[in-house]
């Protein structure tokens, strides 16, 4: 343990930043130039061991190329008397973990994954993984001189190297911290920039919600979580979300490296406008849909009691009477009835006449709406477009009523011929007794 004075590898000690399972981090002054930089000390324990100094040389020198505004930059390694050290820039401010997340406002938790997105796209773009995405590797500086809060992301190069309590061991395997590690990271299977995908996406629920999304003190429940639940909705657990950001997370976190999205960056966009996208509207249950061109299923309504009539104007003779119709019992369950299409827009209602006798309005003359087209889902045939002409009455019922007359006075006229001249011979003979009358007849 260095104190505040101690010279290490030419630089002076300032003050001690933060300590781990690995090793410990200083702030310190470098011997030659003007500035304060961090300078990073692995245990010495672990200088023995010839594939971790490997690793760490290898991993250094791959960070030491990154050249980006929201990636802290390695200037210097080495090692001295037993212990490997990195030399990066210091930034002045707090690291991500150290935040609360109810106070933290959500524009800016996505903001900051924006600017950790864009560096890990940059890195994968040069073959660099960082394998230990997680908000304590996340840097936020101070803002000052006029110039907005800066995220960095640290730690790249040892990422794998990180071990302690909440760590996934695993024979062979150096791994990342537990609660943000990946399906195939925690399995041992080939990484690429998807599995830091899954990790940012780990850091951005726990910037909404102050929880991981499998979040457990039991190690086992967080490895079978990552590996088999699915993403608890984070709009649940975090009052004013849209819950238009689970889908977004749990694209983000799905089991499968190819269900993920493309890149961090698409991640951090779609992520951004969930932010602002309207929340969805609950649409109407339909209860059992008929199909296309099928009746409608209805439900009877209760029987309605029908209303008494208004009563009658006498200065007009009439009245209009309101009269409701009182249905039976409705069955149990829907009963389909074919369903009343409204007219089309623009129709003229059907006038009401005068009352009947019996209470009832009387039937008027039709008065048909418009034509128009009607849905054929429900029976009713095309209706041609455009007025129709009313057919003329037919003249062929008088025709045949003149002839059947004409017919009829000729029958009449040659019975009146036949039957009167035989009635004038017989009026001189003589009066025929009831014998010549049977002589006559026989």
């Amino acid at each position: 343990m260095l104190r505040s004075g101690d010279v290490f590898a030419g630089f002076t000690i300032e003050r001690l930043l933060g300590q781990g399972g690995m090793g410990s981090v200083y702030l310190a002054r470098h011997p030659r130039l003007p500035r304060l930089t961090a300078l990073k000390l692995l245990n010495p324990e672990l200088f023995a061991d010839a594939e971790i100094r490997a690793r760490f040389e290898r991993e250094a020198d791959l960070a030491a190329q990154l050249d980006h505004p929201n990636i802290v930059a390695v200037y210097d390694r080495g090692a001295e008397a037993d212990q490997l050290w990195m030399c990066m820039q210091y930034v002045d401010g707090v690291d991500a973990a150290s935040v609360h997340p109810h106070t933290l406002p959500l524009e800016r938790a996505v903001q900051i994954i924006e600017g950790v997105a864009a560096a890990l796209d940059y890195a994968h773009g040069r073959g660099v993984l960082h394998r230990d995405v997680k908000p304590a590797n996340i840097m936020l500086a101070r803002s000052g001189a006029g110039k907005g809060e800066r995220v960095f992301l640290t730690d790249f190069g040892i990422a794998r190297l990180r071990e302690d309590s909440t760590h996934l061991t695993q024979a062979g395997m150096f791994t990342a911290t537990l609660a943000y590690a990946s399906p195939e990271q925690m399995t041992g299977q080939a990484l690429d920039n998807r599995s830091d995908q899954y990790a940012l996406a780990c850091a951005l629920y726990w910037l909404l919600t102050a929880t991981g999304p499998f979040d457990s003190p039991d190690p086992s429940e967080v490895i079978h979580g990552h590996l088999q639940l699915a993403v608890p909705p984070a709009s649940m657990r975090r009052a004013g979300l849209s819950p238009a950001m689970d889908p977004v997370l749990a694209r983000g976190l799905a089991k499968r490296p190819g269900d993920r999205y493309g890149s961090c960056a698409e991640f951090a966009a779609a992520a951004r406008h969930a932010l602002t996208a309207p929340t969805p509207i609950p649409q109407p249950i339909v209860v059992n849909p008929a199909p296309f061109g099928a009746p409608v299923p209805v439900v009877i309504p209760e029987p309605i009691e029908p209303e008494a009539p208004a009563p009658q104007d006498d200065s007009s003779g009439s009245a209009d009477l309101t009269v409701r119709r009182s249905y039976p019992p409705a069955p149990a369950g829907p009963v389909l009835l074919a369903a009343t299409v409204p007219p089309p827009a623009g129709s003229v209602p059907l006038p009401v006449g005068p009352a009947s006798p019996r209470g009832r309005a009387a039937d008027p003359a039709p008065a048909f709406p418009p034509p128009g087209p009607y849905p054929q889902q429900v029976g009713f045939p095309p209706n041609p477009a455009g007025p129709q002409p009313v057919p003329a009455r037919s003249a062929r019922p008088l025709a045949w009523i003149l002839l059947g007359l004409a017919v009829l006075l000729v029958l009449v006229g040659i019975v009146v011929l036949v039957i009167l001249p035989g009635s004038g011979d017989h009026e001189h003979d003589q009066p025929v007794t009831p014998r010549h009358s049977l002589t006559h007849l026989f």
